[in-house]
């Protein structure tokens, strides 16, 4: 059986984001009419916010919910002990992990706003469509706030 990078992609392939809470899926809104084991093949272009599933969170600095979620914390501390740091959350609940970039120690909400105009790995000579190619696995898009969604199946059933 071939590895995921070199598998096709159809509907409800898993993803994950790297300031995402947890996984979740790759969908399409309407089927190209190229189906693989019963699902709608992905091709590179699908890749709208539509396409991708939040991840029920968010960690990145730069997205304006997850700043007001560490905001709306500080507040509710300085409510209760008197301490205001409101000024200073993003200094305060910013650290950097693993990954190299760095993440809110806190989560707010997560909704995907795609920047990339297609996924990243396509099958050169497959066409789902006319100028539509065929995705295949461990593709990449990238989200305003920096996430880097990508995924990790290839949603076909076993």
């Amino acid at each position: 059986m071939a590895g995921i990078d070199e598998t096709y992609i159809v509907h409800c392939a898993d993803t994950k984001c790297n300031f995402g809470m947890r996984e979740s899926k790759l969908v399409l809104e309407a089927s190209h009419g190229v189906f693989l084991k019963k699902r709608a093949q992905v091709t590179i272009k699908d890749c709208k916010s539509e396409n991708v599933i939040c991840f029920g969170g968010c960690s990145s600095p730069e997205n304006p919910k997850t700043i007001e979620t560490a905001k709306q914390l500080a507040r509710e501390v300085a409510e209760t002990t008197g301490i205001d740091f409101e000024d200073q959350v993003e200094e305060i609940f910013t650290q950097e992990l693993g990954d190299g970039k760095k993440h809110m120690a806190c989560l707010g909400e997560c909704i995907p706003e795609i920047v990339s105009v297609k996924w990243d790995k396509e099958k050169e000579d497959v066409y789902v469509e006319p100028g539509k190619k065929a995705l295949i696995g461990r593709a990449t898009l990238t989200c305003k706030y920096g996430g880097i969604i990508e995924i990790i199946t290839t949603g076909q059933p076993e």
